[in-house]
Parts: C-alpha cells; sequence; structure tokens
C-alpha cells in the first residue's frame, strides 16, 4: 500500500464537516462506553477515555502522548480529570489539530501542559524514550501499518512506559465469502489496511515483537458497539450528520460502516478491544525536571526518559 496516498484518503475522510462540527457531541468522535441504560452519547464517549485514562494508571508525574487525538476533547477531559505532567497530542488531520487548539484555549487549558501537532502515528516526531505513556483511541486501525506504530510508540516509550489503545479486532476468521466480503466491505469503507486486519493472538504477536512485555487484552464489544451503533440510528443523530458531513458521508457511508460493524459483531467477527501494554523498566528515579516555559515545542525535556516511581 502507499502510505501517502492511504493517509490522505484517511484525512479527507475525517477532514469532510469538520468546520460545522462545531459543539456537536461536545466533539467527541469515539464509540462511547456504554455502561449504564440511558446513557447520553457525550457521557458514554467521556465514560471510554475515562476508562482508558484508568487503565494507564495516569498520574501527576505522566508525560503522555496521544496518537490520533480527534478535535482534542478527550485530551481536555484527560488534562482536567487526571491532570498529568504533560500531553503531547497529534492527528493526521490538519482540520482536527486546528479544532484541538481552539477547544484548549477556550476551555483554559495551558498550552504548555498540553500540545497539539499534524503528525502520523508511523512517524512520530518525538525523541527517543520521551513519554510516560500512550494512548491511541480507535486509531490504530488506520495506521499503515498498526506494527509500524507499535514501533514507533515503544520508541518514544521511556523504560517502565505504558502504551494503552482501544482497537478494532478480527473475533475470528470469517467462514464462507459472504463473512469475507462483509469483512472487505468495512476495511474498505473505513480505510483500514488488509494488513491491520487479524484478531488478538496476533495483536500480542505484533506488540511482543516490538518490545512490549506483560500485553493485557480485553473484550469491550458489548459495552461500546449497540450504544454505538443505536444512537446513530436515532432521527436526531442522523440530521446533524447529514448537516455537517453532507448526504453521503454523513448518512449513507456512515450507515454503512456503522451497519457493517454491528453486522460483524452480533456474528463473532470484529472485537472492540482495550490494550495496555509496558515497555520493559531499566532505570528509575524519584522526581521530575520541572517546564521551562517559552511556548516551543521542545521547550522542556519531558520527564519520560526517566521512569518516575
Amino acid at each position: 500500500m502507499n502510505t501517502a496516498k492511504h493517509e490522505t484518503r484517511v484525512q479527507n475522510f475525517y477532514g469532510t464537516g469538520i468546520d460545522g462540527y462545531h459543539e456537536y457531541h461536545n466533539g467527541y468522535l469515539n464509540f462511547g462506553y456504554w455502561t449504564v441504560p440511558g446513557m447520553r452519547y457525550e457521557e458514554a464517549a467521556e465514560n471510554l477515555i475515562r476508562l482508558a485514562g484508568n487503565t494507564l494508571k495516569l498520574r501527576s508525574t505522566s508525560c503522555l502522548l496521544d496518537v490520533g487525538c480527534d478535535m482534542g476533547a478527550q485530551d481536555v477531559f484527560l488534562a482536567k480529570a487526571f491532570r498529568p505532567y504533560s500531553i503531547d497530542a497529534v492527528d493526521l488531520t490538519e482540520k482536527h489539530v486546528v479544532r484541538a487548539k481552539e477547544r484548549a484555549r477556550r476551555y483554559g487549558v495551558d498550552s504548555i501542559k498540553l500540545r497539539f501537532c499534524q503528525a502520523s502515528g508511523t512517524d512520530l516526531p518525538f525523541p527517543d524514550e520521551y513519554f510516560t505513556h500512550a494512548l491511541s483511541v480507535e486509531a490504530p486501525e488506520h495506521f499503515d501499518t498498526r506494527e509500524d506504530f507499535f514501533d514507533e510508540a515503544y520508541r518514544v516509550l521511556a523504560p517502565g512506559g505504558i502504551l494503552t489503545c482501544t482497537d478494532y479486532s478480527l473475533g475470528r476468521e470469517p467462514k464462507n465469502i459472504l463473512e469475507r466480503a462483509l469483512v472487505e466491505i468495512t476495511r474498505r469503507l473505513w480505510h483500514v489496511p488488509r494488513a491491520n486486519v487479524y484478531g488478538n493472538a496476533m495483536f500480542k504477536e505484533k506488540l511482543h515483537s516490538a518490545g512490549f512485555t506483560d500485553v493485557f487484552i480485553q473484550d469491550i464489544s458489548a459495552s461500546v458497539i449497540p450504544g454505538y451503533y443505536f444512537e446513530h440510528r436515532r432521527w436526531e443523530s442522523m440530521r446533524e450528520m447529514m448537516k455537517i458531513r453532507g448526504l453521503w458521508k454523513g448518512v449513507i457511508a456512515g450507515f454503512l460502516i456503522d451497519w457493517a460493524v454491528y453486522t460483524a459483531y452480533q456474528t463473532g467477527l470484529c472485537e472492540y478491544i482495550l490494550l495496555r501494554a509496558e515497555k520493559p523498566k531499566e532505570e528509575k528515579i524519584s522526581r521530575p525536571p520541572s517546564p521551562t516555559g517559552g511556548g516551543g515545542y521542545y521547550t522542556y525535556n519531558c520527564l519520560a526518559r526517566f521512569m518516575i516511581v
């Protein structure tokens, strides 16, 4: 696959209608974590990010990298709810980054503590061992390839650093031509490289190959996929998406993707997973350096080149 062409297609897919989003769904784009009957989408979306933050075990000394940050809603939430030492958030779609910076300013989050830039998940613009934690929510499936992202995440994490992702996994191999067609249609509509279509055993193998240990994968599909699917079948949601993204991308293509994912979930072909992996520890110190300010992209050296205890 031509990576540049693939990334352009992904940018075009997610960039359509961004100027019309405004505060729709509070800027969230994820599937949500639907754990309480009657949850609103915004509550479920925030609940998913809270789950990710808790899985990472974020704390005041954490230097977090968020890869595929969308319009920054999740990073504003993480900055306020977990108060990590710093967050660097990247997204391939330029319009997402512009919106994310606007959102952070609007919510009063310090630009030294929360910074955004446009970058590819397979070519991260950060030094080795720069972060204590790395996060990617519903983005690795798009990377060309996910395996390259795992390598990059390992590179930029400090010894003892933690990676957490929410992602889509092949629950089982397709049994017949109809199931193979369902998987292929979903993959193509959603701009997922063929190399990224595999199950949890392969996830673990690729994470171990990148160097990670203590790999944990949990299937949370039942609390994610149905809630998102039925939320977007509501007339109010379809009407808003048509206003924002147009009839094709907002309604028709959106429905086809949602239906394909939901159908694949119902038949056991698709799982929505939460994964956590750790980079082996090598050294520890007990105190972080302090930010020096100044606003430059690397105005301070993140404590992540050490491992905080």
